[in-house]
């Protein structure tokens, strides 16, 4: 935000741009440029659409969001009305590898301290944006979410790079689009066996460090920290309530206050009934601000949950370990939200919302899931 902040518009870069070689989208250009006539960097066709001081953060970032749709190419101006479905296919199809690419494998390696050097699809001398965050911060602030989120959603990166490489053969080159000239373009190669080895190596990887986690909390237990106490407390309280009897089991693993070990416990008359759904929590020891890993330990057919047990969930008091275990009890004991995004298990949400006998093939998978489940 400049000095004439509200009167005047805040500067917008895009940061993820494949070191100034992606251009993500016709108004996001690779140098960085978001072309929008309420920031002033993009014509305005109504008095409306300009920058005032009624205007905020949220409308730009709405704004921003806006572009992000399911035919970019009609952002273009002077090909909002193209029909052609060949053109915007193929290039939806080069916003798909670079998404996944860019701004998921890169960024996670990036956080992760790995080099994408060998990447064939950087250009030689180019060089990233620098990101620079506040005077409390030596990182990215979203570091945490992000590494959470592509737990939750590898299941469906994978499926993206399954469906996507039957439609191109690795090494063929992406076809520019009408308006993309020097240097303001996205080209390069299609590479999708690279960015499936990338993707299982980041997810070895995140698992790995909850791992860690566990292996670090002894000596955070040693040192006594705050977070130590904190969650030992939560702990006692919650099984003195007894408000989960019947419906959740809890224990520390191996007296860990950092490992919790909770059996989910299906609900009668649902395709859940007789499940014992074991999963694992494990906290860190920056617990609120790093929120902990949760991961069933055992077979869940469900939406929300991913074929390796990780499911989706969201708190409104993060501090609060009760929040976590009631998005885990809502699995068993509420319907799926309709919510595609939340849809973590492309099979199962496809069965779900599917025909009468696609449910009832879903019941049966989860009914299967259930009995099975007492064997972990």
């Amino acid at each position: 935000m400049g000095e004439d902040y509200p009167q005047g518009p805040p500067k917008v870069t895009a940061m993820t741009t494949g070191f100034g070689r992606v251009r993500f989208n016709p108004n996001i250009y690779s140098n960085g440029k978001v072309c929008l006539s309420i920031l002033g960097t993009w014509e305005a066709r109504k008095a409306g659409e300009k920058w005032s001081a009624a205007h905020g953060i949220l409308s730009v970032l709405i704004s921003i969001q806006s572009l992000l749709s399911d035919k970019p190419f009609h952002n273009e101006p002077g090909h909002e009305h193209e029909t052609d479905e060949t053109v915007i296919e193929e290039y939806n199809q080069k916003i798909k590898h670079e998404t996944l690419r860019v701004s998921l494998c890169d960024r996670l390696e990036e956080y992760l301290g790995w080099t994408t050097s060998n990447d064939s699809n950087r250009r030689e001398g180019s060089k990233s944006i620098k990101r620079s965050f506040c005077n409390c911060q030596s990182q990215s602030p979203f570091i945490d979410i992000v590494k959470r989120m592509f737990l939750m959603y590898y299941d469906i990166y994978l499926d993206v790079v399954d469906v996507e490489s039957t439609k191109v053969r690795d090494g063929t080159a992406f076809k520019l689009a009408r308006f993309e000239f020097g240097n303001n373009l996205m080209d390069g190669h299609y590479q999708y066996s690279s960015i499936r080895t990338r993707l299982e190596a980041i997810q070895k990887a995140l698992l790995a460090e909850t791992t860690q986690w566990i292996r670090e909390s002894r000596q955070w237990l040693t040192s006594e920290t705050t977070t130590a106490s904190n969650l030992r407390s939560q702990f006692d309280q919650i099984t003195a309530s007894r408000e989960y009897d019947g419906s959740i089991l809890l224990e520390l693993e191996e007296d860990n206050p950092f490992s919790w070990s909770v059996t989910i416990i299906g609900m009668p008359m649902t395709q859940f009934d007789g499940g014992m759904f074991r999963a694992q929590i494990v906290f860190h020891d920056s617990f609120p601000e790093v929120a902990p890993r949760i991961r069933f330990v055992c077979e869940m057919f469900h939406p929300q949950v991913t074929r390796d047990g990780v499911p989706y969930y969201r708190v409104q008091r993060p501090e609060d370990v009760r929040q976590y275990l009631d998005a885990l009890k809502k699995l068993v004991s509420e319907e799926p939200l309709a919510d595609p995004t939340t849809h973590l298990n492309p099979k199962a949400a496809m069965l779900y919302w599917g025909t009468k006998e696609q449910r009832r093939d879903y019941n049966r998978n989860a009914r299967r899931a259930a009995q099975r489940s007492a064997e972990y």
